[in-house]
């Protein structure tokens, strides 16, 4: 029954290093946000050379292929690293990884010098140390408790990462179902449920005798982690797209208006005219009924840096890009809802009328502007 069940665990692991080792060419292969992407394909290729190696041990054939022992050790210092860095690059948009970036990767580049002398000895050396002493190389139990350690304390880090993305977004767009947050998030969950799941099994195998069972529910959590990102990214056309640079990029069209571009603070008479200026063009020109409308964009209509306008809507309307839009797009349908010419539209059309792009966003930032979804509010009039 051993036999078998080790034998079901190769297949799985061994599926799912090769799902991973395609999921690394179609990453590298894309064009578009080229740096997020082979950072992902990297994360990839480390789960796949993980999973490999757990499907060889499970069934005995490292007795085989000696020399491939030991090649999953150092590499596992990546998982933490990588991740962090995939969400940090497609949060800024970074072409290429800063010098501080890179020291992320000293941990895993000591760690593979300190393992050469047992890289470079004979297969059946390798075989001989880990009958006899059970370990790779001196200091290999304690090291993986650091690697544990270590992988887990970019957690916050990442959390951190996701939490500034969901706030940008929200200072730079009027509509956030196109800019991957959702996906995102389930992507930062997944990882953040690994890595605690693998520090929570390994805690509880170092202290009885569940290691092998440590090591089959980690690498079966890889695995479904791997197969879950395959199917996002099928799923999901937006998954290998760019974000991060739109708010930095400004159409021809705006260009001469953004001349005047400065980081300096407003004083508190030129923010009260910019803002009275506001507020007459989203009462005149309507631009919120564009779902599409960007800070750039807004801050084009009027002439003005985008530093300036987040300067002039933080401080004077006391809100975010995305809420203050909003608010407008609410009070359109409000009034619409009132207005006889609008009698025939359904709800959901008279909130894509006003700018909201779908029927999710509409409901919840209808309730969340007024306290009360669309048709309650209707009801509330009628009655």
């Amino acid at each position: 029954m051993e036999l078998y069940g080790a034998i079901y665990m190769s297949v799985i692991f061994f599926l799912g290093a090769v799902h991973g080792l395609m999921l690394t060419f179609l990453l590298v292969s894309k064009k578009v946000n080229q740096l997020s992407n082979r950072i992902l394909a990297a994360l990839m290729l480390v789960f796949t050379v993980d999973l490999a190696m757990a499907a060889l041990l499970s069934v005995g054939l490292h007795h085989n292929y000696p020399h491939v022992i030991g090649l999953d050790f150092s590499i596992t210092l990546l998982y933490g690293p990588l991740l962090y860095l995939y969400s940090e690059t497609l949060i800024k948009g970074n072409k290429r990884l800063t010098l501080a970036q890179k020291k992320h990767f000293i941990p895993f580049i000591l760690l593979t010098l300190y393992f050469l002398p047992f890289y470079f000895n004979s297969g059946e050396t390798k075989l001989n140390l880990l009958s006899e002493t059970g370990e790779l190389q001196y200091g290999s139990e304690w090291i993986t408790h650091f690697k544990v350690v270590y992988s887990l304390a970019y957690l916050p880090f990442i959390i951190r990462d996701l939490y500034q993305y969901r706030k940008k977004i929200r200072a730079n767009y009027s509509t956030l179902e196109k800019r991957n947050l959702d996906w995102l998030q389930g992507f930062v969950l997944a990882g953040t449920l690994l890595g605690i799941t693998a520090g929570v099994l390994y805690t509880v195998s170092s202290f009885s005798d569940l290691l092998s069972e440590y090591t089959d529910f980690t690498l079966l959590a890889s695995t479904i982690f791997v197969y879950s990102i395959g199917y996002m990214g099928l799923k999901q056309a937006e998954f290998f797209t760019p974000i991060g640079r739109e708010e930095k990029q400004v159409s021809k069209e705006e260009k001469p208006r953004q001349e005047s571009y400065t980081r300096s603070g407003l004083n508190e008479e030129q923010g009260k005219e910019l803002h009275q200026q506001l507020c007459a063009l989203m009462e005149n020109e309507k631009p919120y009924l564009r779902s599409d409308l960007s800070l750039a964009e807004l801050a084009g209509l009027m002439s003005i840096s985008t530093h300036n306008l987040t300067e002039v809507i933080n401080t004077f309307a006391d809100a975010s890009f995305y809420d203050f839009v909003n608010s407008y797009r609410v009070e359109n349908v409000k009034q619409a809802i009132k207005d006889p010419e609008f009698q025939n539209y359904t709800l959901l059309g008279i909130g894509l009328e006003s700018g909201f792009n779908s029927k999710s966003s509409f409901n919840s930032v209808f309730k969340k502007h007024t306290g009360l979804t669309p048709s309650q509010f209707k009801k509330s009039l009628d009655g």
